[in-house]
């Protein structure tokens, strides 16, 4: 299996190309860590690292134009570069460094974890797997392993990454690695705030949610996130989460003419990274906004406006409201309780059913409602195309027509609800992983 999964890797024609201007240049390429993993793992992926020895600073920005893919430097400082090409509405990203060390042995032993240590030389005839860790026996046993007793001095981010990748693959951490991170979660103190929510968030929009919420709770980690023992999740507010979780999968399967505008709502990015559900979750965690835990965490993990109001939002305690809907299914109450609470009403209509503030014949009717009848306000958008072209910094064109129409879809489904809020999310799509136009 391992070998045809390989020889697929191989078939790639963008790895060719590579290996092809790899030799031109005689250099060293290799395809390392997380393509590899996933190709094992049997799983599409449109994320490829690359690592070389020699001169190969070129390679990149002669790849790009050969593909006709965009090349920015991610690092320039330290040679990390990045190669987006666009087909259609997808994309793929070629990421490019030197190797960490003298050898690609050296490059290996420097990696998080053994089933992202493994490397798959582009020069010469032969395609060997190198895996001097057995990442590959470990992908097939399910377990996230260190691949060093110094993997998280090395990286402190690493403490939460190992959580991520066990909620994105539905794998186990190893004992001893277990060990050792909940032995050095101090060192997360060292870490980027940015750098820290983006890794929260990234776990959080994994399935699953609770054993993950539980590991940060176990391990000492969420502590270091928040810094204020107040704010530690209880063990008891796990299980609102999990349930938020179920009740946004279960709304598609009772409405299912509607599937598509719901998973668009859950899986907006109010902020690069941060997703709606992602955001539901985080709230029925923290519960109640009354003592100001919301508010903390939001400056904690440096939310933009956007992403603090709607974490506010979803974390307040509107019982005497809920009650309310509970007596009068009015049309009128209905539609005041949505237009009040923009863009957050759903995600706190899902947050009150699993905290059983609502029961269920309410939140259904609340849900039909919103989805049949209720419509954001304002059609017009609230930035003109000549302020979104001064954010942007781009002339008339294309780029520009793509950010109003994803501004008009943000306004529309009430993510964006006022000026300040749209000049910060054209901003936002400077930054985006997958750049516009």
């Amino acid at each position: 299996m391992e070998d045809a999964l390989l020889e697929k890797v191989i078939a790639n024609d963008d790895l060719r190309i590579i290996a092809e201007m790899a030799a031109v240049l005689g250099v060293d390429a290799y395809l390392v860590g997380g393509y590899l993993r996933d190709c094992l793992l049997g799983r599409m992926t449109k994320d490829l690292d690359f690592a070389f020895s020699g001169a190969w600073e070129e390679l990149p920005r002669s790849f790009a134009a050969r593909i006709s893919g965009t090349f920015f430097w991610l690092d320039e400082k330290r040679l990390q570069g990045r190669v987006v090409k666009k087909t259609g509405k997808e994309a793929s990203f070629f990421d490019f460094a030197p190797l960490r060390g003298e050898t690609v042995m050296d490059d290996i032993a420097r990696r998080d974890f053994t089933i992202n240590a493994l490397a798959l030389p582009l020069r010469g005839d032969q395609r060997v797997l190198i895996d001097p860790l057995h990442g590959s026996d470990d992908l097939r046993e399910g377990v996230i392993r260190a691949c060093s007793a110094s993997a998280f001095d090395d990286d402190p981010l690493r403490l939460l990454r190992a959580i991520r990748f066990a909620a994105e693959i539905g794998f186990a951490i190893e004992e001893n690695t277990w060990q050792i991170l909940c032995a050095k979660t101090a060192l997360l103190k060292a870490v980027a705030a940015e750098r820290v929510r983006d890794e929260l968030f990234r776990t959080l929009a994994a399935p699953v949610c609770g054993i993950s919420l539980k590991q940060l709770c176990d391990s000492g980690l969420w502590t270091e996130i928040v810094r204020d023992r107040e704010w530690v999740i209880c063990k008891e507010s796990i299980p609102r989460a999990e349930e938020t979780e179920r009740l946004c999968m279960e709304l598609g399967r009772i409405f299912p003419e509607s599937g598509e505008r719901l998973a668009d709502y859950f899986g907006h990015e109010v902020e690069t990274g941060i997703s709606v559900r992602s955001l539901i979750k985080l709230a029925a965690v923290l519960g109640s906004s009354e003592r100001g835990g919301p508010a903390l965490l939001a400056k904690r993990l440096r939310l933009g406006n956007v992403a603090g109001r709607v974490l506010d939002l979803f974390c307040r305690n509107d019982r005497d409201v809920y009650g309310l809907l509970e007596r009068s299914h009015t049309e009128r109450v209905m539609y005041r309780f949505f237009r009040d609470r923009e863009p957050a009403g759903l995600g706190m209509l899902i947050i009150a059913r699993a905290t059983e503030a609502v029961s269920d014949e309410s939140f259904l009717s609340l849900i039909r409602y919103w989805l049949q009848e209720y419509e954001a306000q304002d059609d017009e958008l609230f930035l003109p195309g000549g302020e979104i072209m001064g954010i942007l910094g781009v002339p008339p064109g294309q780029v520009v027509g793509e950010a109003m129409a994803r501004l008009r879809e943000a306004e529309g489904s009430g993510i964006v609800t006022s000026r300040e809020e749209a000049r910060e999310f054209i901003k936002n799509l400077l930054t985006k992983e997958e750049p516009i136009g």
